[in-house]
């Protein structure tokens, strides 16, 4: 096996934040393919709070509380952008954030190997104590995300690369890789792509999938109720990913079932409305993986998960309002591309079935499916998985020591 519990031992030093979905997801992607690909690489993979005591953990546990009330809006959403963006981007890192960063320090002083994060507030806590490289798999590109002094920044497109250049970070550190795109997704890309396309010109029931951020903000989850009644009054079937929350499942299956609505727990997509959940990241991935082959569109927040539709050609109904710095870009992109639509309020969520009829009989919505697929690179975890091969090999010649 390529993992190792020993840091001294590993040839690559993974190191993520266990906070909400999207950056951990990336680092998860890699290891994969790196595994899969280069067995003879060794890894060592730990996060924030297995690597962290005191104060330090404290502090962590207190950013992942701002984190998941940050996502329901409100006056903390704005601490925890600046918490975001005192992470060392251009500006370099704050007190606080030299604070969370003290026991990771101690992982750069036991090992002179590679360390790679997919989070800018590690990145920027790590670049003065060993080399970096930051994986950011985000198709947005706010401030906070532009971290100098890696040795390997990687960006899933051209676009995200000239963002990071006109920050001021040397060409010569930025790698394009393609989308980071599930590695369970991307295997069965094409043949989703042709089948959902002979649906999208059919006249049958679709299926559709939602999702929410892991901080289950109020607005989004309202009418994300409301769309899933709108399709399922429309004769279509609804597929609710409620992530690893059993509170947020149990509530959800109450809502439908007191409106006399076929809600049911677990997936099973003859029921009119699932309600899906998960023990962990990759259990979700492997349930979606499942299901993905039947997915005609899907409804989340402009996330991590807006590059299935730039990419996979799964179009996009967005909820709104938009939290954070990533989502509005997100939208942007996807919006811009043809190949989503904001969900900006109740009334639209309400009338969603009769939108998307009207989008499929004038042929919009095969549209947005096809404006999204094989248009930009999706084997992002493969290029970066053979970047980093390549690095150790080079690394370990650089740092040799003379015959």
């Amino acid at each position: 096996m390529p993992q190792t519990d020993a840091i001294e031992d590993a040839q690559l030093i993974f190191i993520d934040t266990e906070i909400g979905r999207g950056h951990p997801g990336y680092l998860d992607g890699t290891i994969a393919r790196v595994a899969a690909a280069y067995p003879h690489l060794r890894y060592y993979r730990t996060d924030v709070f297995a690597a962290s005591h005191g104060l330090s953990k404290a502090g962590w546990r207190a950013v992942r509380w701002l984190y998941r009330m940050g996502g329901k809006g409100g006056l903390i959403t704005p601490l925890y952008g600046l918490l975001r963006r005192s992470s060392g981007a251009v500006r370099g890192p704050g007190v606080t954030v030299r604070l969370l960063g003290r026991d990771l320090s101690r992982i750069a002083a036991r090992t002179e190997e590679i360390l790679v994060v997919s989070h800018p507030i590690l990145a920027g806590m790590l670049v003065p104590l060993g080399t970096v490289v930051y994986q950011h798999g985000e198709l947005a590109a706010p401030d906070e995300a532009l971290v100098t002094g890696c040795r390997r920044v990687l960006v899933p497109w051209q676009e995200g690369a000239d963002t990071f250049k006109r920050s001021g970070i040397a060409p010569e550190t930025i790698a394009v890789t393609g989308q980071c795109i599930e590695n369970e997704l991307t295997d069965i890309a094409a043949m989703a792509y042709k089948a959902r396309m002979e649906r999208l010109k059919g006249n049958g029931p679709l299926t559709v999938a939602f999702f929410s951020s892991g901080a289950y903000p109020t607005l989004h989850l309202r009418r994300l109720c409301l769309a899933a009644r709108s399709l399922t009054a429309a004769g279509h079937t609804s597929v609710i990913f409620a992530g690893q929350s059993r509170q947020v499942a149990k509530s959800l299956i109450r809502h439908f079932r007191r409106r006399g609505l076929p809600a049911v727990d677990g997936l099973d997509i003859s029921a009119g409305i699932s309600i899906v959940g998960s023990t962990d990241r990759n259990d979700e991935n492997r349930r979606i993986a499942g299901l993905f082959p039947r997915l005609d569109l899907f409804i989340a927040p402009a996330h991590e998960r807006t590059n299935w539709a730039v990419g996979l050609g799964l179009p996009q109904f967005i909820l709104c309002p938009h939290i954070g710095s990533y989502a509005p870009l997100n939208a942007t992109v996807a919006v811009g591309r043809g190949v989503a639509v904001e969900i900006r309020n109740d009334r639209k969520a309400q009338t969603l079935a009769a939108l998307i009829a009207d989008f499929r009989q004038t042929g919009r919505l095969a549209d947005m499916a096809f404006h999204g697929f094989g248009r930009t690179a999706i084997d992002g975890f493969d290029r970066s998985a053979r970047i980093l091969a390549d690095m150790v090999g080079d690394y370990r010649r650089d740092n040799s020591s003379p015959a």
